[in-house]
C-alpha cells in the first residue's frame, strides 16, 4: 500500500511541478524562477506536512509516503536546481547562478523553519498523547 502511495503522491506532484514551470517559464538564461519557487515553497510543504506527520497521529499510516515522498519529493527537485545553475555559469552568468544557488538553499532553510513552525502550532493531537 506504501509503495502506491508514493506512486500516486508522485504523479500529483510532477504535474503541479510541470503546472508551475509553465506559469514561471523565465528567459533561457536568466533567473530560473520556477524551479526557485518550486523548491522553496515545497521546502515550506515538506516543513508543515512533516511536522504535523512526525508529531502528529492521523487515522492513515500512509500519510507520510504520499505526501513527503510522493507529492512534494517528486515537486521539488534538487538536480534542476544545480542543472539551473551550470547553463547559467556556462552562459557566463556565474555571479547569477551564484545567487540562485545561495538563494534557494537560504530561503528554502527558512522556509522549511517557518513550515515545521506552522505545523507545529496545529490544534491536532500529540502522538504521545494519544498513546495515553
Amino acid at each position: 500500500m506504501r509503495f502506491v502511495a508514493v506512486a500516486i503522491g508522485g504523479v500529483i506532484g510532477s504535474l503541479a511541478r510541470w503546472w508551475i514551470e509553465g506559469l514561471l517559464p523565465g528567459p533561457p538564461f536568466g533567473f530560473p524562477w520556477g524551479t526557485f519557487v518550486i523548491n522553496v515553497s515545497g521546502a515550506f510543504a515538506l516543513g508543515v506536512i512533516g511536522s504535523m506527520l512526525l508529531e502528529r497521529v492521523f487515522r492513515w499510516r500512509h500519510w507520510r509516503a504520499f505526501l513527503g515522498i510522493g507529492v512534494i519529493g517528486s515537486f521539488t527537485t534538487f538536480s534542476t536546481m544545480a542543472l539551473d545553475g551550470v547553463r547559467l555559469a556556462d552562459a557566463g552568468m556565474a555571479s547569477t547562478a551564484l545567487l540562485y544557488w545561495m538563494a534557494t538553499l537560504l530561503l528554502g532553510q527558512i522556509m522549511a523553519l517557518v513550515g515545521t513552525r506552522l505545523g507545529r502550532t496545529n490544534p491536532v493531537r500529540r502522538r504521545h498523547e494519544a498513546d495515553r
